[in-house]
Parts: C-alpha cells; sequence; structure tokens
C-alpha cells in the first residue's frame, strides 16, 4: 500500500486538536488524520494511499472554506499549507506560487519587485481558494479577479498524476480552474501568475449617521459600478449609528476626490483620504496596521464564530429593497453584523461571463450579509438573522452567489454559484474526476461510469 509522506498527525495524536481547527469556529469536524504536505510527492502519496484505503479527502490550504468544506469527519485532510514558495521572474513578470501561500505574504513579496496581483484583503487567506473561486478583492475593478491574472495551475488528479492546465494544454480545466472552486478537479500545488507594476494607491473611509442610510445607499449604488476603472468601493451598513464606504483608488488623492465628488454631494460626517505605498494599504485594509480605522475590508473582529452569504445586484434596489435593507438592520440580532456591498464592473465586465468559469461578470455588486457571535445560545438568532435577511432581498437581486462565500443553506446552489456555467463545469469533471474522488457537499458531480483522461 501507498505511504503517507509529509508532516502526518493522526486523531489523537500531539497537534491534532489545532490541525484540524477552521478559521469559522461554527464547525468542528474529528478528521482521521491530517497530512501536512511539504512537496508534490507528499500531495501524490496522499492521494494514492486514500485510493487504496477508500478513506474519503477533503483538501485545504487557508482553512478559510465558511462552511467548513475542506474538513470532514473520519477523512483524510490533504493541507498544502506548508507549501508556501513565491517565486518571481523579473524577465516575463510572473510569479508561480505555491498552493499554501497566504496574501499578505505574496502580497510582500511582490510589493518588494514593485509588482502584485489582484487579490483579497484578509492576511492569513490562501491564494488557492481564493483564486479558484474567482478572487475579489480591492483591485478588482482596475486588474479583474485573482483568477483573471492566472495563467497557468500545476494540479495532482485523482490518479496521482501531476498536469499542468493553461491556455494550451488541458485547456477546459483551466477554464474550470477559474471560477470553478476550490476541491472539484484535483489537488492544485502551484499557480503561476501575470503581476501588474504598483508602486502608490489612495485609500479612504467616509463615514455618515444611520439617519443617511436611504440616500448614501441610493448614491452609491448610482456610482460605484460605473465609477473610474481604477476605483474599487465598499458600501458598508450596520446596525446603530454609522453608514460607512471605503476603497481603493490607484492614483493620486486629487484624481480620487474628483471620482468621490457624488458622494460628497452628502457630506460625510467623517472623511479619511491617504496616499501611502501599495503594502501600506494592504496592511490597513487587513487590520495589520493598529492605528487605522477597523472597518476597512472584511471585519471579523474578535469573534469566532460566523455565517455569511451573498447576493448579486443587476439594477439599482428600489424604494421597497432599500426599505428591506432599513428594516433588517434594525431588527439585528447584535451589533455583531454587516451588510457589505462590494462594487464589481470595471475590468471584472470585461471578460465574457463563459470565457472563465467565473459567470457573474455583467453584476453591478455583490452583497455579502456577515454575522458573528461567540456565545452558543446566540447562535440560532445569527443564522436566522442572515437567512430571513437573504431570502426577503430575493426580488431585487439575481439569486446568484459568490461561490467563495460560499452556504449550506442555498438549495440552487449549483445555478446561484456557476450560472450558465454549469453543465460545461459538469463534463470536465467528468473528464478529469469521472470517480468523483473529490467530493464535499457542494462539490460538483460526476456522472457515474464515465471514462476521465486524467
Amino acid at each position: 500500500m501507498a505511504e503517507l509522506t509529509g508532516k502526518v498527525i493522526y486523531a489523537g495524536e500531539a497537534g491534532y486538536e489545532d490541525a484540524r481547527l477552521n478559521f469559522n469556529a461554527r464547525f468542528a469536524a474529528s478528521p482521521l488524520l491530517i497530512v501536512f504536505c511539504q512537496s508534490v510527492q507528499d500531495v501524490v502519496n496522499a492521494v494514492n494511499w486514500a485510493q487504496m484505503s477508500g478513506v474519503p479527502v477533503r483538501v485545504r490550504s487557508g482553512r478559510h472554506s465558511y462552511e467548513a468544506f475542506s474538513v470532514a469527519d473520519d477523512a483524510l485532510i490533504i493541507d498544502l499549507n506548508d507549501m508556501e514558495q513565491i517565486r518571481f521572474d523579473r524577465t516575463t513578470g510572473q510569479a508561480t506560487i505555491q498552493a499554501g501561500a497566504e496574501l499578505v505574504a505574496i502580497y510582500e513579496t511582490l510589493a518588494a519587485e514593485g509588482v502584485t496581483i489582484p487579490g483579497g484583503s484578509c492576511a492569513t487567506v490562501g491564494i488557492t481558494g481564493l483564486t479558484l473561486g474567482g478572487g475579489y478583492g480591492l483591485l478588482a475593478r482596475w486588474k479583474g479577479l485573482t483568477c483573471d491574472s492566472l495563467q497557468a495551475v500545476e494540479m495532482v488528479t485523482a490518479k496521482g498524476k501531476l498536469i499542468v492546465a493553461d491556455a494550451t494544454q488541458n485547456a477546459d480545466l483551466f477554464w474550470a480552474l477559474r471560477g470553478g472552486g476550490g476541491g472539484n478537479f484535483g489537488i492544485v500545488t502551484a499557480l503561476k501568475f501575470q503581476t501588474h507594476a504598483i508602486d502608490k494607491v489612495t485609500i479612504y473611509q467616509l463615514k455618515w449617521d444611520a439617519t443617511e442610510i436611504e440616500r448614501v445607499i441610493q448614491q452609491w449604488q448610482a456610482f460605484a459600478p460605473d465609477s473610474d476603472d481604477r476605483h474599487t468601493s465598499i458600501l458598508k451598513l450596520t446596525p446603530g449609528n454609522s453608514v460607512y464606504i471605503v476603497g481603493q483608488f490607484v492614483g493620486t488623492e486629487a484624481e480620487l476626490r474628483t471620482v468621490l465628488a457624488p458622494l460628497f454631494a452628502i457630506a460625510p460626517k467623517e472623511t479619511e483620504i491617504e496616499t501611502l505605498p501599495y503594502l501600506e494599504a494592504v496592511y490597513a485594509f487587513a487590520g495589520l496596521k493598529p492605528d487605522y480605522p477597523k472597518r476597512l475590508a472584511h471585519w471579523h473582529g474578535s469573534q469566532t464564530k460566523f455565517k455569511n452569504a451573498s447576493d448579486y445586484v443587476v439594477r439599482p434596489l428600489n424604494a421597497e429593497g432599500i426599505a428591506t435593507v432599513v428594516k433588517f438592520l434594525k431588527q439585528a440580532p447584535s451589533r455583531n453584523v454587516v451588510l457589505q456591498f462590494d462594487s464589481y464592473g470595471g475590468a471584472i465586465a470585461k471578460i465574457p461571463p463563459d470565457a472563465t468559469a467565473f459567470c457573474h461578470r455583467q453584476v453591478k455588486w455583490n452583497i455579502q450579509y456577515q454575522a458573528y457571535w461567540t456565545k452558543p445560545q446566540e447562535q440560532a438568532a445569527h443564522i436566522n438573522w442572515v437567512q430571513n435577511f437573504r431570502s426577503a432581498m430575493q426580488p431585487y437581486v439575481t439569486g446568484g452567489c459568490y461561490v467563495n462565500y460560499c452556504d449550506r443553506s442555498i438549495k440552487n446552489w449549483q445555478t446561484a454559484y456557476y450560472g450558465g456555467n454549469w453543465q460545461r463545469l459538469k463534463r470536465v469533471k467528468q473528464q478529469y474526476d469521472p470517480g468523483n474522488f473529490f467530493s464535499f457537499e457542494q462539490s460538483i458531480p460526476a456522472n457515474t461510469g464515465g471514462r476521465g483522461l486524467a
């Protein structure tokens, strides 16, 4: 039988309790064992071992799956977080990044070369899960999603074979890996990106009293999705006293003030605008710059358990839609909830919905419903708030969801995540994993009995 290599931790052994943890502490899976791979060969050996032993597999790199799809009871967890090498080729401007690397380490390494890739804002998110689901962040309207800068992928198949997918080899798989979600087709071990030169950016936070919420929503949704492509904007609504708009602009403060003129028509209570090196902006949005306002990108606070869900919007919310938002914020179970609007358009929309597996190209913005808590007795009220809020908003949204904000409660997740690309994704699955070796609660299925090429 194939042997496991790498750092192997079985249930009950030292380090197991930490090794099984997920970012969302709402879930507490008890896998049979976890293997922290140190090399591609460790990944191959883990796949072969699981195939021979019959133990189910989950694949993990950053541990940030909102619904803990990367862990499971009695499973083998193949963890790539120790594989974190980052190499930059100055001749081509391309970066080759191992699958376990986390975002801030990537940004730091690339910033030393004067370049970056468009990625997310949470410091500890893994590059692989982010990219495979699309990858939204504060450079998205300027240079697109993370997957839009992807040039090639190295992947271990269910047969333990190492293959490369790019525009010319395994091109159908390369299409699927750009937005088709993590854990579906194989185990990605490295990704190659085209980087983009960057120097300074201007970031900002505007704040209004809650009495202005309707006006600010109306103004933001008329402005943000169609503003300058160098500008990505986020509207954050919280229970209580304040409305926030935060964002990033690849340009000067003077230029940004011109871009933001429609928002200043409703005089903000507070205005903070700062031009700084891109890496400093990364630190600010990730909460790694202690003196900077905390509610910038993806707030988590000290809360360890959460429920998030999402929607997409193609036309501005009407008066009833805005009234629904205000109503649910007033009914919030605690102050530890956030409704967040992430602006799309720009470079995201310049790629056709079927050119990659990421189909949500022509939307105006994404809605995130976020609820956080620590005490067990608070869980039901917070989850119900998210689910009831999302349900009440259905007349005003597309019914689509961002796969990286996965949600177990969605019944039609296949089309919500993947839209018109669902059937093609199933065909790719059939080709590369016909035995459905890589599966989880919302994985893309293979048809039984088919023959695969990989």
